[in-house]
């Protein structure tokens, strides 16, 4: 059994986010019911509009892997805290902690500006998202987007939290949030009801570092400047493509053509 683990900006989605490109593959993998699982810094609202427009009901690992969302009832075991419709998982730390150290290190007169200072209409200026989604956007959980900053005050936010680079922006989040734990406790869960696991992983940046070092096949798609980022992840794939056209390109090759050799 395929599980397939993928991050979504500039992976699944494209720069205009969207997935016009894999759509083929997508609807080719859910007949053969192989589960996509989102692990991403995108927020739970965020991934479950999208999860919705793709027909996607997996569990999903939300903000840089801070938190898993299983669907209830989804595996045979209660596998976390139930809370509404989802059973979840945490692992980083709750976003007001990280926001009142921000506003600290602001009153100390550091330079840092996130998503939780901007409106949804600043938001959807520099990101290139609509009202709605940046409104997804800001209604974080577990962690904040940076959008300015000077150095000195992201080595204060270090001493606390994970700071991470991403494609575009800053990401802060807990200590305990990691993409590659996130999917290691999800794969677990997995091989309790499987016989036979084989995990592919899908990224583009150096945030994607964690959760391809904990699959099976890693794979990076290249970057819309023409590059790969450069990343030490053991026999890593490298898609000729970017974004969802090295997306399908690469899951085509390894799982709907006779799988992984």
């Amino acid at each position: 059994m395929y599980i397939i683990f993928t991050d979504l900006d500039n992976t699944l989605l494209d720069k205009e986010y969207s997935y016009r490109e894999a759509k083929e593959v997508l609807r080719e993998l859910k007949e053969v019911k192989i589960p996509i699982i989102f692990c991403s810094a995108k927020t739970r609202r965020e991934q479950e509009k999208i999860r919705e427009e793709m027909g996607i009901y997996h569990p999903f690992i939300v903000e840089d892997g801070s938190a898993i969302y299983i669907p209830r009832g989804y595996f045979k075991e209660t596998k976390g805290q139930p809370i509404n419709d989802y059973e979840v998982i945490i692992l980083g730390t709750k976003l007001e902690n990280i926001i009142k150290e921000i506003q600290n290190l602001q009153k100390k007169g550091y330079k840092i500006i996130g998503y939780q200072d901007m409106t949804p209409e600043e938001i959807a200026q520099v990101t290139g998202l609509s009202i709605h989604e940046a409104k997804l956007a800001k209604d974080r959980e577990f962690s904040e987007t940076i959008i300015e900053y000077d150095n000195r005050g992201l080595e204060k936010l270090k001493r606390k939290f994970n700071v991470e680079i991403g494609g575009r922006f800053i990401h802060v989040f807990g200590k305990g949030a990691d993409k590659g734990k996130a999917i290691k406790i999800l794969t677990r869960f997995y091989k309790e009801e499987h016989e036979k696991i084989k995990t592919i992983g899908l990224g583009d940046s150096y945030t994607d570092k964690p959760l391809l070092k904990a699959v099976d096949t890693p794979i990076l798609v290249k970057g819309y400047n023409g590059k790969w980022a450069e990343l030490d992840v053991k026999n890593l794939y490298h898609a000729k493509g970017a974004g969802p056209k090295g997306w399908a390109e690469a899951i085509k090759k390894f799982v709907l053509k006779g799988g992984i050799k």
